[in-house]
């Protein structure tokens, strides 16, 4: 399983690396791949609480779970506003919205169809080979609560939410190259993917 969740973790680190030194794509391309992740994670993480209370024969979601939910969604929202202050003091001149309608539109040599098409589906597919082959065949929503669940998460999302402090606090009084900035990001989500997810 460790080694599973390793090879996995490996795979999303390369695919940002690549990007950035071989299809030239810029830090905020790169942190919308990311966002779709971190959205698609979370839609995952609620697949597998209904598991484990279906499980528990729980026909209700528990107040605690609702508290919970709304926590992680907030911490989430403090992460995407951050950093895209953080892409601000880097990028002065961006526009979010041509960005945004690039990243959708992108298209790769050979590949004649705008990523936004094919992008999504890629991540929410394996999103789904990760939660079938690592937590249902194992059966892990049998011996897991839901709260081990949602704290795992939350411990995620603060470091996360902590990198990115660091970097907005660092972008608005520091000039460092942007390559920098890249690798702290896949290192603390590589840390993440093999720490974090079960």
């Amino acid at each position: 399983m460790n080694k599973l969740k390793f090879i996995q973790a490996i795979g999303e680190a390369v695919i940002p690396l690549l990007g950035f030194f071989y299809f030239e794509w810029n830090l905020y391309f790169i942190i919308l791949f990311y966002f779709i992740d971190l959205v698609t994670t979370e839609v995952f993480l609620h697949l597998k609480v209904n598991q484990i209370l279906k499980f528990q024969s729980v026909r209700s979601y528990p107040k605690k779970w609702k508290v919970n939910t709304l926590v992680n969604s907030f911490l989430v929202l403090i992460i995407l506003i951050s950093t895209h202050i953080v892409i601000v003091f880097l990028y002065p001149e961006i526009s979010f919205k041509q960005e945004f309608v690039d990243f959708v539109m992108y298209e790769e040599a050979g590949i004649p169809i705008p990523q936004g098409f094919i992008l999504l589906p890629i991540v929410v597919f394996g999103n789904y080979q990760q939660y079938k082959t690592m937590f249902l065949r194992p059966k892990l929503y049998q011996r897991q609560s839901w709260s081990f669940l949602l704290y795992s998460r939350r411990r995620a999302l603060m470091i996360t939410l902590t990198g990115t402090i660091i970097c907005v606090i660092t972008s608005s009084l520091v000039n460092l190259p942007i390559v920098v900035y890249l690798l702290g990001i896949v290192i603390v989500k590589f840390g993440i993917d093999y720490k974090f997810s079960p």
